[in-house]
């Protein structure tokens, strides 16, 4: 068979006794996990929990009898589709040459022929609720082609099975040939499902013309779906990552059969390598901000710096192949990877101007300081609520963070988690800026106004502002000044005429522990502790209630657990305010910083200046000292110039540190203008 061949020459691993071998040496624990999930399957036992499972399971489904392949346990179709993309089949394939034993092999023919035989595609009006959804069509592709190279040498493996594949992979690529309207090219199902149709026609014999116009989708697709700074639009690591995995299959793939891969693909591919490299954590792992969970990032960034042989993207990655890259790219993939030199990054912090994505980073170290601003659009249904969001990491882990998704059921709990509430963020007249009327849409949108990002020597600087209140008659503006390494603050300014309430939500970690204390100036403050990290958040003004909250937080789809959550309460007429300051490092050798409000002068007009206008703030931690001069609106006319003791200076967020110069007059460091 012609298309066994292209099987074997384009998708088959070469040397799968090495690399079992290496697997059992180097990825002990995902060896485990595989054949732990083959034996399962052998049992007609299914659990999705592999770190790019796009919908988690916790709960196995096992079945006595016949397989009901259009199954919904407990009301969520998500498990029927992740069901329907039978990531069971690379683990039985890859058991059957870790173990040697026929049982892998034979239940892999058993259940791939049960599929063909018994799921059901449906009528035209049911066909994409059930095991023939078109996003399931094009997933198998990758999850066929990859493992049934590994089963060929079975005896389990006959001709009469291999004709029965080869005609059900012609339907799935006549179904993805078949349709593609224009939404598609925006959205991650388009790629998806084009990355399905260019591997099962790199596979089946006289595909030429279906493999080009699966190519023409896939190239077309990066050029209004990945922005400028490499970011999928969606708001969604979670699926910016699928559609980059899709875009590299595309590239490994096709460079195996010959086939020249335009460069709009591969460009792209190595731009949205480089995105998972700037929003890593410090733990390796992914922000959970809009449909995302806490997923590891190595194995993303390894795949780039193999297929682009990029030194760079391979500091960012693993040491060496991952297990699925391994089983990927095979033996000689694997020594290819070992001699590329990998290389420091010439980046730190860094900014994703178009998707509005700003990363304030202490360094590369696994107990480095990060913190993450969003001010960009919504995202599509993945996206959620965040505008003005912060997620941050202290000494390597977690403390103030997105509450996840947990679910994509149209039920209360997906609403109160893609909503304002659910994000670091402040509410006006205990309103959300973006409602939901679905699981997947948003009855408004709330419009973000990007504004200046700057690194400078002493801190960093990100502003932004969003019209979400705009009906009110409120104007909703942040700043977020980094003093580097290891103080944050933050100030949301409301710009109005009328009298409103407000609310000032931050939500922690769960895996840490938050609790209230008054601070030295009268102020609520939160000291939060995890496992070798403590930081302390407080306000520099009074708020007239506050509260720390039982609230619950989601990492992984279907999964949820108990956090805290700081409310602060007040209420203005006219202008107002709030800012926070957070310090915090190593557990035992770091206190609370001492802020206090200062008023600035006007040098001209000998006069103290309208706090309204603009103020200061002074930050004692340890033996440092900084003070902050910051302008709400334009004040300077005539010429004039702002003081506080031995600081003069003007700008919109101006930082003196005044550690070692308390008496001569010093002009500071101008983070905005």
């Amino acid at each position: 068979m012609e298309w066994i061949r292209n099987l074997q020459e384009i998708f088959g691993a070469d040397e799968p006794e090495l690399i079992s071998a290496y697997c059992r040496q180097y990825w002990q624990e995902d060896t485990e996990h595989v054949i732990r999930t083959a034996d399962d399957a052998c049992e007609n036992t299914f659990l999705f929990d592999f770190t790019w499972d796009m919908e988690r399971t916790w709960e196995p489904i096992h079945f006595e009898g016949e397989i009901d392949w259009s199954i919904i346990p407990k009301g969520d179709r998500e498990f029927l589709w992740q069901f329907n993309r039978h990531r069971f089949l690379p683990c039985l394939a890859q058991a059957y040459c870790l173990t040697g034993e026929e049982r892998y092999a034979q239940n892999y023919v058993r259940l791939l022929r049960d599929w063909i035989h018994r799921a059901d595609a449906g009528v035209k009006e049911s066909l994409d609720v059930g095991p023939w959804r078109m996003l399931e069509t094009g997933i198998r592709a990758e999850m066929w082609l990859s493992s049934l190279p590994l089963i060929l040498n079975s005896p389990a493996v006959t001709e009469d099975f291999l004709a029965e594949v080869e005609e059900c992979m012609r339907r799935h690529q006549q179904r993805l040939l078949s349709e593609f309207p224009p939404y598609k090219y925006i959205s991650n199902w388009g790629v998806i499902e084009a990355c399905g149709l260019f591997l099962f026609s790199l596979a089946l014999p006289g595909s030429e013309e279906a493999a080009q116009e699966a190519l023409k989708r896939l190239s077309q697709s990066t050029q209004v779906q990945v922005l400028p700074d490499g970011m999928q639009w969606e708001q969604s690591p979670m699926y910016h990552n699928e559609v980059y995995h899709c875009y590299l299959n595309t590239i490994y793939y096709g460079r195996r059969a010959g086939l020249f891969i335009p460069s709009e693909i591969e460009d792209a591919a190595r731009r949205m390598a480089y995105v998972d490299y700037k929003w890593k954590k410090p733990d390796h792992t992914q922000f959970t901000q809009g449909d995302s969970d806490a997923s590891d990032l190595r194995n993303q960034i390894t795949e780039g710096a193999y297929l682009f042989r990029d030194g760079m993207l391979k500091s960012g990655g693993f040491e060496r192949p991952d297990y699925d890259s391994a089983w990927k790219f095979g033996w000689k993939g694997c020594e290819e990877y070992g001699k590329i030199r990998p290389e420091e990054p010439d980046f730190v912090s860094a900014e994703l101007p178009f998707g509005g994505n700003y990363y304030l980073r202490s360094g590369w170290g696994e107990k480095e300081n990060l913190l993450h601003f969003h001010c960009g659009e919504t995202g599509g249904g993945h996206g959620h609520a965040d505008k003005l969001h912060v997620d941050l990491v202290i000494h390597g882990e977690d403390v103030l963070v997105d509450s996840g998704r947990y679910t994509y059921m149209d039920v209360p709990k997906r609403y109160e988690l893609k909503e304002a509430a659910a994000h670091n963020t402040v509410l006006v007249d205990g309103k959300g800026f973006s409602d939901c009327v679905s699981s997947w849409e948003y009855k408004n949108l709330c419009t973000c106004l990007k504004q200046q990002y700057y690194e400078g020597k002493s801190g960093s600087f990100v502003e932004g502002t969003h019209l979400g209140y705009l009906d009110r008659g409120v104007l909703t503006n942040r700043k977020v000044i980094w003093i580097h390494p290891d103080i944050y603050v933050l100030i949301d300014a409301f710009y109005t005429e009328g009298s409103h309430t407000y609310e000032s939500c931050l939500h922690f970690d769960g895996s840490g522990e938050a609790e209230l204390y008054t601070g030295k100036n009268g102020f609520p403050c939160v000291h939060f502790t995890g496992r070798e990290m403590e930081t302390y958040i407080q306000s520099v003004e009074k708020v007239e209630a506050y509260s720390l909250e039982e609230t619950e937080q989601s990492s992984y789809y279907n999964e949820k657990h108990p956090n805290l959550t700081y409310r602060g309460r007040w209420s203005a007429d006219g202008f107002t305010r709030r800012i926070t300051v957070i310090n915090g490092g190593e557990k035992g050798k770091t206190a609370p910083a001492l802020v206090k409000s200062v008023k600035l002068n006007s040098h001209v007009r000998t006069s103290e200046v309208d706090p309204k206008d603009s103020e200061g703030v002074q930050i004692i931690c340890g033996d440092r000292e900084y003070v902050l001069f910051l302008c709400h609106r334009e004040i300077m006319t005539p010429t004039d110039i702002l003081r506080w003791e031995n600081c003069v200076g003007h700008g919109k967020a101006v930082l003196f540190d005044r550690t070692e110069e308390k008496n001569r007059i010093i002009t500071g460091e101008i983070l905005a203008w």
